[in-house]
C-alpha cells in the first residue's frame, strides 16, 4: 500500500498512462492539493535521475514595455532562493555531482530541467523546488543577469534562423503578443524602462506573481525511488508552491490578418541562403493529436520520392532540398510551411516553384478516401513500429520533454499520444488543404542578390527586406493551376519491416539487472588483407534492430585540396542519386549517412534488421558505380560551393577551433584553397575521380545487432563484393598524426574575424596534456570536471564576458588537451585570453584548498558518468566504433579509466594542472583568438586593470541606485561584485603563428595514431 494518503497528494486519482512495450519504467502521475500536476517515472536500474518544471507562461506574456521579460525572469530564477541565498549553489551542487541543469523561454511555456546522480536526488530537488516556493531575484543578480541576456541575443543577431523568426514576428498583426521580441536584450530591459522611470526588477516580481502558479505548472521527477517515494518527494518539496488558481493566458486577435498574408517578403540574409519559405497560418491543432493532420500533411507535401514536389523540382534544376510541416504551434494557431532550397534557376523561378506547389494542393483536393486512407496507415503503422521498439531516452532531455507534454496531452495519453494515430479525419484534412490558398498564403524569399535592393529593416535583427502584394494575375495562377502530368502521390512503401523476431530474444525467467550481466564485446570474424570483420549480436536491448558500419579507408582523398573537394562532391552526387530510393527507407525509420573522416569514407546504416540489407546493397552498389548527371553536377557544384562559403559566416567560436585545427593537424586543407577547387571542377573531373576512388582501399566492418555471425558474414561479403576494393600497399595506409607543442611556450593565433559583420570576439585557449594513455586520460576526466563549473561561473556569471563559456577535454588524433572557450560581443580576443589565464591563476588556490569529501564526490562523479549505461543500440555501436574507426580495440576503455580514476588523488590532480595547466616551464599552450568587428588585434592586458577600475567606479556611482525598492530588505548572503582577479605574468617562451602550413611543416609530430 501506498505511504502517501491520497489526500496528501490531492484529491484526483493518479493515473497510470499508456506506456511502450519496451518501456520497462514505471509512471504515475498524480494531482498534488495545490493543483500542480506531476508525473513520476521510476526506473530501478537508471544512471542519472532527473526533473523538470514546465509553467505554461512565456514571452507571449511579456509586458508591452519590457519586451523579453519573461527570458529574462528564467535567467534569474536560479539565482538563490530565500533559504539558500548563494546564487551559485545550485549549479556547484549539481555540477559537482555529476549533473548538469538548463533552461529555456518558448511563446507560451518555460521549461527548468536538470539531471543528477541518482542518490543526490532529494537533496537538489529540494534547492530545485524553492526556486518556485521562495526565488530571491537578488538586486545583485539583476544587472548581471541582463547582460547574460543580452550577450545571449548578440550571439544570435547574425543567425540568419533567428532572424527569419523575427521577420515572421515582427511583420505579423501588431495586436497579437506572436508579433513581440522574445528574447530582449539591454535596450528594452535596462535602458528603455529606465528612460520611462520603471524599475525592471520590480516589474520582474510582478510578472512572477501574476504568472507562476502551481495549477499552471507540470512536473516531471525520475529517479531510482519507487512510484510512492517520488511522489513522497513530488509532495515534500512542491507543495508548497503557491496556487494563484490562474487561467492560461488566451488572446483574441489571429497573429495573421489581411495586412499579413497575400505578400512575398524578399529577405536578405548572411550567409550564402537562397530559400524559399511558403506559409500559410492554420487553427489550433494541439487537442487533435489523434488525428495528426498536420503530420500526414507533412507526409505528403515533404515526401522525397518519385512524383513528389522535391522530385520534380530536382529535375527542373531549381532545388536540391525540400521540407514541409508544422513549423509554429500554439494554443491559438498553428503555422505550416514548406521551405525550399534553391538554386539559382530556381530563385529565377519562384512564381513557378509555387505554382507547382498549389498543383500538388490540388492533386490533394481531388484525393480520394482511399488515398488518403493508404497514407494515414503508413503514417500509423511506422509510429506504432517506433513506439513500439523505441529506446530509453535520457533522464536530462526526458524529463524536460514529459514536463512540456503534460501541458499539451491527456494525462492517459502523454506518452502514447505523440505517436498514436487512431483516427483518419478526411473532412478536417480537406478542411486543412482547403485554408492553403493563395491569399491565406505569405511567401519569404531569401536571397543575398537582394543586398542594396531593399526598402525596409527589422527593428531587432536589422533584417533587410522588401514586401511585395500578390497581384492578380499570382493569384489566378495559384488559384486555378493546370493539372500536373509529373506530380503523384506516394505509392506503397516496401520498406516498412514485418519481420520482428530476434535472434537473441530475452530470458525472462534468468533476467539480470544491467550490471549482474557480463559486458560483451565485438569478436573478429575476419582478419585478412585488406578487410577486417567485427561482429556482436545484441544482448542488452533485444529490438529487431541493427547497425552496419562500414570504413573505406583511401587516403589519397586527403592529398591535397582537390582530391578532398572532389570527395566532397563525390559523397553529394551519391547521396543526391539514391534520394528518391532511400527516402522510403528514411520513412521505415532505416536511415544510412555517407560522410568523410580523416581516413577516407564512412558508411553507417542503421534501423530494422529486416530490410537494413537491401537498403546497404543499394547504397554500396552506387558508390561503386556512380554515373554523374551534367545538369545534376551543376546544381550540387554550386550547392557545395554556397556550403564553402557560409564557413565565413559562422560563429567566431566555431572560426577558432578551424584555426587550431590547422595548427594541430596535419592535411587540414583551407577553405579558400577549397572553394577556388570546386569552381574550377567539371563534371568530367567528378566522373574520373568517382570511377577510381574506392578502386584502392582497405575495408574494416562491424556488423552490430539483431544479426547472428552468418548473417554478419554474409553482409560483409555482400560490401566486399559490390566495392571491389584492391587492398592498399602498407606504405600508402594513412598515418595520423598531430602537432606536438614545445613545452614552455604559448603559441598564439590572432586574426580578425571571417565575417566582419560580427561583433563577437573569441579566445579557445587549449593546453595540450600530451600522449592518449589511461593515466592520463583518467586525470584529464576528472580536471576537466572539476574545472568547468568554476570556469562558468567566472568567466560568464561573474565577469560576464559572454554568453558561450565552456570548457572540456579533448582529443586530437590521439593528443589530448584541455579546452577553455570564451566568446563575447564586447571584448576582444587577447582581453578574453588574459582572463582565462586570471581564472586559471585563481582556480588553482581553490583547486589547492579542496576538502577531501568535495574532491571524492566529484572523482565519484566522473566514475559514475564513465559507467553510465548506453541507452540505445546505436549508442552502443557507436562507441565500440569509436574503438575500431581508429584501430585502437579498447572496448574496455572505460573500465581501464575508471580504475585509474578509483586511485587518484588531490595531489595527483594538482600535480597535473601544475604541469599542463598552470605557467610553467612544461606547459604548451595554444591560445587561437578571433577579433570581432569593433575589436582591435593585440590590446594590451592591462585593458583588464583598467576594467577592473572601470567596474568599481561605476559600482560607486551606481550604489545608490541600486537599493532595493523601497520596503525591501536586501537578503543577506548575497554574492557581490568584486574585483577581477588579476592577470598573471606569461613567463613562457611566445610563438605568434602566421602561415598555418609553413608551421606545422616545421613542427615535431606525435606518433602515429592509426594502427
Amino acid at each position: 500500500p501506498s505511504r502517501i494518503s491520497r489526500m496528501s497528494a490531492g484529491a484526483a486519482a493518479p493515473v497510470t498512462p499508456k506506456k511502450s512495450y519496451s518501456d520497462d519504467r514505471e509512471y504515475r502521475i498524480v494531482k498534488l492539493k495545490n493543483d500542480l500536476v506531476a508525473i513520476l517515472v521510476s526506473d530501478p536500474e537508471t544512471d542519472k535521475a532527473g526533473a523538470a518544471l514546465d509553467v505554461h507562461v512565456g514571452h507571449f506574456s511579456d509586458p508591452e514595455e519590457l519586451s523579453g521579460l519573461a527570458h529574462f525572469l528564467e535567467h534569474m530564477l536560479f539565482m538563490g532562493t530565500k533559504t539558500h541565498p548563494d546564487e551559485n549553489k545550485y549549479s556547484k551542487l549539481i555540477s559537482k555531482h555529476g549533473g548538469r541543469s538548463n533552461a529555456f523561454t518558448s511563446t507560451e511555456n518555460t521549461n527548468y530541467y536538470f539531471d543528477v546522480v541518482p542518490d543526490k536526488l532529494e537533496e537538489i530537488l529540494e534547492l530545485f523546488a524553492g526556486f518556485f516556493t521562495e526565488p530571491l531575484f537578488a538586486q545583485s543578480s539583476t544587472d548581471r543577469e541582463m547582460k547574460a541576456v543580452h550577450s545571449e541575443n548578440a550571439q544570435n543577431i547574425l543567425n540568419d534562423s533567428w532572424r527569419a523568426f523575427q521577420l515572421l514576428k515582427t511583420t505579423s498583426n501588431p495586436a497579437h503578443p506572436f508579433s513581440k521580441f522574445g528574447t530582449g536584450n539591454l535596450a528594452t530591459l535596462r535602458d528603455g524602462p529606465k528612460a520611462k522611470g520603471i524599475d525592471t526588477r520590480s516589474e520582474l516580481i510582478k510578472f512572477h506573481k501574476a504568472h507562476y502558479s502551481a495549477n499552471i505548472m507540470k512536473l516531471c521527477i525520475l529517479g531510482k525511488e519507487s512510484l510512492d517515494d517520488l511522489e513522497a518527494l513530488a509532495v515534500k518539496y512542491f507543495s508548497g508552491v503557491e496556487n494563484k488558481s490562474l487561467s492560461v493566458p488566451t488572446w483574441d486577435s489571429v497573429p495573421f490578418d489581411a495586412n499579413s498574408l497575400g505578400r512575398k517578403f524578399e529577405v536578405v540574409p548572411i550567409k550564402e541562403l537562397r530559400r524559399l519559405d511558403i506559409m500559410w497560418p492554420l487553427p489550433p491543432v494541439r487537442s487533435l493529436y489523434t488525428k495528426k493532420p498536420t503530420s500526414l500533411l507533412g507526409h505528403l507535401f515533404g515526401h522525397e520520392g518519385k512524383g513528389s514536389i522535391l522530385s520534380t523540382l530536382k529535375k527542373n534544376g531549381w532545388a536540391n532540398e525540400l521540407s514541409g510541416g508544422l513549423y509554429q504551434e500554439t494554443t491559438s494557431f498553428c503555422t505550416f510551411a514548406i521551405s525550399i532550397d534553391l538554386t539559382p534557376k530556381g530563385l529565377e523561378e519562384c512564381e513557378g516553384i509555387v505554382v507547382l506547389i498549389y498543383q500538388y494542393v490540388q492533386l490533394l483536393q481531388n484525393a480520394t478516401d482511399e488515398d488518403w486512407q493508404l497514407a494515414f496507415n503508413e503514417c500509423r503503422d511506422v509510429a506504432n513500429m517506433n513506439f513500439r521498439f523505441k529506446g530509453k531516452e535520457s533522464p536530462f532531455n526526458y524529463c524536460s520533454s514529459l514536463a512540456g507534454k503534460l501541458q499539451k496531452y491527456k494525462d492517459t495519453d502523454v506518452l502514447a499520444g505523440p505517436w498514436e494515430y487512431k483516427e483518419l479525419d478526411v473532412k478536417l484534412l480537406r478542411s486543412m488543404v482547403e485554408l492553403m490558398t493563395p491569399e491565406n498564403m505569405r511567401i519569404h524569399l531569401t536571397s543575398p542578390t537582394f543586398k542594396g535592393k531593399t526598402e525596409l529593416k527589422e527593428k531587432w535583427y536589422e533584417t533587410e527586406y522588401n514586401v511585395i502584394e500578390f497581384d492578380e494575375k499570382f493569384l489566378k495562377m495559384c488559384g486555378s493551376p493546370e493539372e500536373s502530368k509529373e506530380l503523384a502521390l506516394p505509392t506503397p512503401n516496401e520498406f516498412i519491416a514485418t519481420d520482428f523476431e530476434l535472434v537473441n530474444p530475452k530470458d525472462e525467467k534468468n533476467n539480470k539487472s544491467t550490471a549482474e550481466r557480463k559486458k560483451t564485446y565485438p569478436e573478429k570474424l575476419v582478419d585478412e588483407d585488406g578487410l577486417i570483420v567485427w561482429h556482436k549480436t545484441d544482448d542488452v536491448f533485444h529490438k529487431p534492430k541493427g547497425c552496419v558500419y562500414v570504413n573505406i579507408i583511401c587516403p589519397r582523398i586527403f592529398s591535397s585540396p582537390r582530391s578532398t573537394t572532389l570527395a566532397d562532391m563525390f559523397v553529394l552526387a551519391t547521396e543526391d542519386s539514391l534520394a528518391e530510393f532511400t527516402y522510403d527507407a528514411q520513412i521505415a525509420s532505416l536511415s544510412y549517412s555517407l560522410s568523410l573522416t580523416k581516413k577516407g569514407f564512412q558508411l553507417k546504416v542503421s534501423g530494422y534488421n529486416d530490410k537494413l540489407p537491401v537498403l546497404l546493397k543499394r547504397v554500396v552498389e552506387r558508390i561503386k558505380t556512380l554515373k554523374v548527371d551534367p545538369s545534376v553536377f551543376e546544381r550540387l557544384k554550386e550547392k557545395t560551393t554556397r556550403q564553402y562559403m557560409d564557413f565565413f559566416r559562422r560563429q567566431p567560436y566555431m572560426h577558432a577551433l578551424y584555426n587550431q585545427a590547422r595548427v594541430l593537424e596535419t592535411n587540414k586543407w583551407d577553405v579558400n584553397s577549397k572553394i577556388q577547387e570546386v569552381k574550377a571542377m567539371s563534371v568530367e573531373d567528378l566522373q574520373a575521380f568517382a570511377n577510381t576512388v574506392v578502386d584502392d582501399a582497405d575495408l574494416e566492418i562491424l556488423v552490430f545487432g539483431n544479426f547472428l555471425e552468418g548473417k554478419a558474414r554474409e553482409i560483409s561479403s555482400l560490401v566486399k563484393s559490390s566495392l571491389k576494393c584492391k587492398p592498399l600497399a602498407p606504405s600508402v595506409r594513412p598515418k595520423l598524426r598531430s602537432v606536438k607543442l614545445e613545452e614552455g611556450t604559448t603559441y598564439t593565433v590572432a586574426t580578425k574575424g571571417y565575417n566582419p559583420a560580427d561583433v563577437n570576439s573569441c579566445v579557445c585557449a587549449l593546453y595540450q596534456i600530451g600522449e592518449e594513455s589511461y593515466p592520463t586520460l583518467a586525470r584529464l576526466s576528472l580536471l576537466g570536471h572539476l574545472i568547468r563549473e568554476p570556469a562558468f561561473d567566472q568567466l560568464r556569471t561573474k565577469e560576464q564576458l559572454g554568453y558561450s563559456v565552456f570548457s572540456t577535454p579533448s582529443s586530437v588524433l590521439g593528443s589530448l588537451n584541455l579546452l577553455i572557450l570564451v566568446q563575447s560581443p564586447t571584448k576582444g580576443g587577447s582581453y578574453l585570453n588574459d582572463r582565462v589565464e586570471a581564472f586559471i591563476q585563481m582556480y588553482r588556490k581553490e583547486l589547492a584548498a579542496m576538502d577531501e569529501d568535495t574532491f571524492k564526490a566529484n572523482m565519484t562523479a566522473v566514475i559514475k558518468k564513465k559507467k553510465e549505461k548506453d541507452k540505445t543500440m546505436r549508442q552502443e555501436a557507436n562507441r565500440h566504433w569509436a574503438e575500431i574507426a581508429y584501430r585502437q580495440y579498447k572496448f574496455d576503455k572505460v573500465d581501464q579509466e575508471v580504475k585509474e580514476l578509483e586511485n587518484l588523488t588531490l595531489q595527483d590532480v594538482l600535480d597535473f594542472f601544475d604541469k599542463h595547466v598552470a605557467i610553467s616551464a612544461t606547459r604548451s599552450k595554444l591560445s587561437t583568438q578571433i577579433f570581432g568587428k569593433d575589436a582591435t588585434i593585440g590590446e594590451s592586458q592591462d585593458d583588464s586593470k583598467d576594467e577592473s577600475k572601470k567596474k568599481e567606479e561605476a559600482k560607486n556611482e551606481e550604489s545608490k541606485a541600486s537599493e532595493p525598492p523601497a520596503g525591501e530588505v536586501q537578503p543577506a548572503g548575497e554574492v557581490q561584485e568584486q574585483e577581477l582577479p588579476p592577470v598573471p605574468e606569461d613567463t613562457t617562451k611566445q610563438v605568434d603563428i602566421g602561415d598555418f602550413d609553413q608551421f606545422v611543416c616545421g613542427m615535431p609530430l606525435y606518433p602515429c595514431f592509426l594502427r
